[in-house]
């Protein structure tokens, strides 16, 4: 009697499915037609440095991601604009990459979609700049491009995702907030939650600060020390009571290193090799404006007993760690500690110049901070000139 009920019931309900009304499902989600977008996966350069112009750069590693594994893009259309104070420029192309570059991430990732790394180099963006006459507008509102830069000057980049079936994606160009004759509104479709989504990174504009580092600054012989080792996730009372000792070690041991500038890289990066975990690895490291900046990068260092994962490190975000009246165990901030970097630009080739690097370490190939391989740090380094 049971089975002849189950049987019953069986056929009732393929029926029931099999005489669905596709009518009363307003959207059609078995047809919908998706869209895509361009990550900054990771980003190398913010500055264009006024003493090496020729090895400045707009340099990141971009991320296709559509259903298709990024395979649906068919370029990018780079657009540039120059500001100088409140002065600011139309924008013009200044460059289009096709999709040829776009190839597979090499094992271990996680990532599914294609990237390229592409720079747009400095004279490339005074080149195009020059093409701007004076008073574009005819209104006053917008002006020409003064034919040089200058320490402070900002260069606004923007661009256009284009797919193989035609669609595009980006932002509103930022000349619509100063004449709304220049805006291309058909080109703004990206919404706030992709542009200012963290977990998308895909602003679709991006701006690159003008400014000087000391030549062959920064470079040579140095001693790190590893200053101070935190958690992420913890204030100063949970580090007293509940930072597991097996965290609290050197991950960077007492060493030497030799800063020297990147072979093919831009004029204010600078890479070294470093004991780390057991192993000698190379970390890059970029000068902007003050600020040490630590691009999303592979350690090479594999988890403990997983070797498809690796260690990687990212910059932290803004911010300080602040133990207050607590004393907390040797090797933990003892005072306030900025969570990021920073140095000085008018030093850097003195024997005793000193600079810190702010490492968020075990990060993810997205620089998402959730302990990739075991439970996320947050590290600081000082490096002293020999």
């Amino acid at each position: 009697m049971k089975k002849i009920l189950y049987a019953t019931l069986m056929m009732l309900l393929l029926v029931v499915v099999s005489c669905r009304d596709e009518s009363l499902y307003p959207l059609p989600y078995d047809d919908r037609t998706t869209g895509a977008y361009l990550r900054m996966y990771s980003v190398s350069s913010n500055v264009f440095d006024l003493n090496d112009l020729n090895n400045s750069g707009f340099d990141v590693v971009w991320e296709s991601v559509d259903p298709n594994g990024g395979k649906d893009l068919q370029e990018i259309r780079f657009y540039v604009s120059h500001r100088r104070g409140t002065g600011l420029t139309n924008e013009v192309l200044v460059k289009t990459v096709d999709a040829s570059g776009f190839q597979p991430v090499a094992q271990p990732t996680i990532s599914e979609y294609v990237r390229a790394r592409i720079r747009i180099t400095a004279n490339e963006v005074l080149t195009a700049l020059n093409t701007i006459t004076a008073d574009p507008d005819g209104a006053g509102l917008l002006v020409g491009f003064p034919g040089n830069l200058i320490a402070a000057d900002q260069i606004v980049f923007r661009w256009v995702q284009v797919l193989k079936d035609g669609r595009t994606f980006s932002v509103l160009n930022p000349q619509a907030a100063v004449n709304s004759a220049f805006a291309k509104t058909a080109e703004a479709n990206m919404t706030p939650n992709i542009t200012g989504g963290q977990f998308y990174s895909a602003p679709y504009t991006y701006t690159v600060v003008v400014r000087s580092l000391l030549a062959d600054s920064w470079t040579g012989n140095f001693s790190l020390t590893q200053t101070a080792v935190w958690s992420r996730e913890h204030n100063a009372e949970l580090h007293s009571l509940a930072f597991p000792s097996r965290l609290n070690q050197k991950y960077f041991p007492d060493q030497n290193v030799t800063l020297t500038k990147v072979t093919g890289g831009l004029s204010t990066e600078r890479e070294f090799t470093v004991s780390y975990r057991g192993s000698n690895v190379k970390m890059r490291i970029n000068m902007e404006n003050g600020l040490v900046w630590l691009p999303v990068q592979s350690s090479t260092v594999p988890c403990p007993g997983n070797t498809t994962r690796i260690f990687y490190w990212q910059l932290p975000p803004p911010g300080s760690f602040n133990p207050g009246a607590f004393t907390l165990p040797a090797g933990l901030p003892q005072a306030n500690t900025p969570n990021r970097g920073a140095y000085s630009n008018t030093a850097g080739l003195a024997v005793g110049d000193s600079f810190t690097i702010g490492v968020d370490d075990d990060a993810d190939e997205y620089g998402r901070r959730n302990g990739y391989c075991d439970w996320g740090m947050r590290i600081q380094l000082r490096l002293t000139k020999l």
